[in-house]
């Protein structure tokens, strides 16, 4: 007897782990990002990164915020089916001191994720419960570069 539940125990918890990622990976049409630099000095640069769902979430369900690289963003909702968000990444280089006054304006070190460079991590609000989905190959578009002036016209 002792077996037999412990069978079924094990199957129930293998099949609602299934369920609650399988759920949301089936949504997902596409996740994407595209790199951008602005055209002049200190003008900024970063990437865009987007979710393309095949059908609306169902109701009670959002998609919160993604982990990409070593960052981390929220997502705004641009239709039904379609979540970006953009995230500005920084050029200068972080420089530490060991006296702490001199560490005024400097930003903290960005944090390791354990995310291959190819990879995400994707956040669901479903009913009040946080869920994450690991996406393994986002898709990087061509590279954006904005020019610094207009082109002239002839």
């Amino acid at each position: 007897m002792k077996k037999i539940a412990l069978v079924l125990v094990s199957i129930l918890f293998i099949s609602c782990n299934c369920t609650k990622e399988t759920v949301a990976k089936e949504t997902i049409k596409e996740v994407s990002y595209e790199q951008w630099v602005a055209g002049v000095q200190g003008g900024g640069s970063g990437i865009n990164f987007m979710v393309e769902l095949n059908k609306p979430l169902e109701e009670g369900t959002s998609l919160e915020k993604v982990q990409f690289k070593t960052y981390e963003a929220v997502f705004e909702k641009n239709s039904d089916l379609l979540y970006v968000t953009y995230i500005r990444t920084k050029v200068n280089q972080l420089k530490l001191y060991e006296e702490g006054s001199k560490e005024y304006g400097n930003e903290a070190p960005l944090p390791d994720f354990g995310l291959k460079p190819n990879q995400a991590r994707l956040f669901f609000n479903e009913n009040g419960k946080t869920k994450e989905v690991l996406i393994d190959n986002v898709i990087e578009k061509p590279l954006l570069a904005y020019p610094s002036m207009n082109k002239p016209k002839n």
